[in-house]
């Protein structure tokens, strides 16, 4: 009677394997969520700026377009200080990339969106074409840096 209860347990841990005492003893680990990260590191820009750029926050109100325009305006931020340029060029290339990247997904999506941004860049250059002086390329990459900042910030 013992080598059959013997037997019959051999051949259970047989069948079913150490995989049987291992769930015993082991505990399930319950997953537990990462914290959110940000997009973009980028840092708070001044009070000044923020005012100029708050009205792009209270204009992109789809999450995933906040997130694409903040990125797209962040790399242009970035590259325009290594840009040789003149005020044209620089819109040019500005209003390029910008087809290129979004396509048509923002066409007539944003009221005002375009008259915005050359608000901003009106603001920083001249109406005269002329090569960007190193200053001009600052402040525009500042105001592009905080409408990044601005749009990535969660909206309550």
């Amino acid at each position: 009677m013992y080598k059959n209860i013997l037997a019959i347990i051999l051949l259970l841990y047989a069948v079913f394997g150490e995989g049987l005492f291992d769930k015993l003893d082991k505990p399930t680990p319950s997953p537990t969520p990462n914290p959110a990260s940000e997009i973009l590191d980028v840092e708070k820009p001044s009070e000044n700026i923020l005012k100029d750029v708050q009205a792009f926050s209270d204009l992109i109100t789809e999450p995933s377009d906040r997130a694409k325009i903040a990125i797209f305006n962040y790399e242009f931020a970035e590259r325009i200080l290594t840009y040789n340029s003149t005020v044209q060029q620089t819109n040019d290339v500005y209003s390029l990339a910008g087809k290129i990247f979004f396509k048509n997904s923002l066409v007539n999506k944003y009221d005002g969106l375009a008259e915005k941004i050359q608000n901003i860049l009106e603001s920083i250059l001249t109406e005269e074409n002329h090569i960007l002086t190193i200053e001009e390329k600052k402040q525009i990459n500042q105001y592009f840096m905080g409408i990044a900042w601005i749009l990535i910030q969660k909206r309550w």
